[in-house]
């Protein structure tokens, strides 16, 4: 199998706050509200001096954040605090999605190369993992086109 993508782990961090407003007023503070690492490596088998087989592993977790005042909430402050939880993990998922296609390929790319030319290469699928994660970023305002901005006045709705 020369390329393995591991299912993804989550993890929780927890944000305190008694109210939807507090927590709101918390997660704004913060530059990304989650965020996802990947671990690609691979592993080249050589014939002579050239790559005659690779396998590319990648790892990924996604940490969200976990209401800590969520089971004493309002309804509507949960509503809200599940609509928005629901669209930033879509778009973490999307920067897991950029790391499965990304990296898919690359075994396949290092067949036939020297190790040097095949570290290279990798090095170079790296950065354009990097780069499209930071684009996407970018396009999205970090998820906020996707809808990852707590809207408080709807949790004072019924």
């Amino acid at each position: 199998m020369p390329f393995v993508f591991l299912p993804t782990q989550q993890v929780m961090r927890d944000v305190v706050g008694t109210s939807l407003a507090d927590v709101a007023a918390l997660i704004a503070q913060e530059h990304e509200s989650a965020k996802t690492e990947w671990v690609p490596r691979y592993v080249a088998e050589t014939a002579g001096e050239t790559v005659s087989s690779a396998t590319v592993t990648v790892e990924t977790k996604i940490t969200m954040p976990r209401w800590r005042g969520y089971t004493t909430a309002t309804e509507p402050e949960r509503r809200e605090w599940d609509r928005f939880w629901t669209a930033l993990q879509a778009h973490e998922l999307g920067h897991v999605d950029l790391a499965r296609s990304h990296m898919c390929v690359v075994d396949s790319a290092l067949i036939g190369e020297t190790l040097d030319s095949a570290r290279q290469k990798w090095s170079d699928a790296l950065d354009a993992l990097r780069n499209a994660s930071d684009a996407y970023d970018q396009d999205t305002d970090h998820g906020r086109t996707q809808g990852t901005v707590i809207d408080v006045s709807a949790g004072t709705s019924s």
